[in-house]
């Protein structure tokens, strides 16, 4: 899958691994506790529901085992290389192209009872944010509802006293360039500096019943299953992947030899016990019944 980050002015296109995304998925939907959160209504048994940015289609795969068979589950995503083979989709899930900055087809818009997003910025500024939803919400049908997971606020921890976190920092520190937007709003790179009011950024676009849950992925405490050592690693292999997009940037510093060299030190940090937390933002909105 090519991950689509967005930000002020930089756009990396990340290659992903399927099973970092796929992992990833396992760790939010293990944080939220929900797919498709419970204040929207079950949707009805010939539902269409589209999920942007969708990857390998793991969320809409998930979802299709939970609604009935005449739903219509859509995928779109700016490229095809994560979508899964013909064979593994059910006969109801479909994947397209599309970026989701630009106009959708006619054919698409209006038609659907969910739109989902997750995962699709790195430090997004607010207007770019409205103008994103507010592209998204071409496709609802009134009535219908958006749903955006996103993630912000990384923070880095000691379980072990006197361990370093020194690479995992710099890794860090090192995606200044991505998140220097003075106006963000969402993107996993992002430290809120305050109430950012994401949810008066959706009333000001039309959309009603808006409400944001935020969770910690230290709700993950099952030690046996060593969630914190893995979802730093996942996010950590993220970060790196972006750091790899400044590799012959002038002034950037970055080198595939330094980022090889941290990287390995940052792995052997996690081992130490070092570990990371990030706050899960889950907004959602209902698209206005015509009057």
């Amino acid at each position: 899958m090519t991950e689509q980050i967005t930000g002020s002015g930089t756009h990396p296109v990340v290659e992903e691994i399927g099973e970092r995304l796929d992992e990833q998925h396992w760790f939010t939907t293990k944080t939220l506790g929900f797919l498709i959160h419970p204040n929207i209504p079950t949707p009805p048994p010939n539902a269409k529901i589209a999920d942007i940015g969708t990857g390998t289609g793991i969320w809409l795969l998930d979802v299709a085992k939970i609604l009935p068979p005449a739903c219509q589950l859509t995928g779109f995503d700016v490229s095809s290389s994560g979508f899964p083979p013909l064979q593994s989709r059910p006969p109801n899930v479909s994947f397209k192209i599309q970026d989701m900055h630009r106009p959708f087809p006619p054919s698409e818009i209006g038609s659907y009872d969910v739109v989902a997003v997750r995962f699709v910025s790195n430090a997004i500024s607010r207007i770019e944010w409205s103008q994103t939803v507010q592209n998204l919400m071409t496709l609802l049908k009134p009535g219908g509802w958006l749903q955006w997971i996103d993630s912000c606020n990384f923070a880095l921890y000691n379980s072990v006293a006197g361990t370093s976190r020194a690479a995992c920092r710099e890794i860090y520190d090192g995606l200044q360039l991505f998140r220097s937007e003075s106006d963000a709003v969402i993107g996993l790179m992002m430290r809120e500096p305050g109430n950012v009011e994401r949810e008066g950024v959706w009333r000001e676009l039309g959309l009603v019943d808006v409400h944001e849950d935020v969770f910690s992925t230290d709700n993950l405490q099952q030690p046996e299953l060593e969630l914190r050592a893995k979802g730093t690693r996942n996010i950590i292999v993220c970060f790196v992947g972006c750091l790899e997009t400044l590799v012959g940037v002038e002034g950037s510093g970055w080198t595939r030899e330094r980022i090889e060299r941290i990287k390995e030190k940052a792995m052997g940090e996690i081992d130490q016990g070092v570990y990371h937390t990030l706050d899960q933002v889950c907004i959602i909105g209902r698209k206005a019944n015509e009057t």
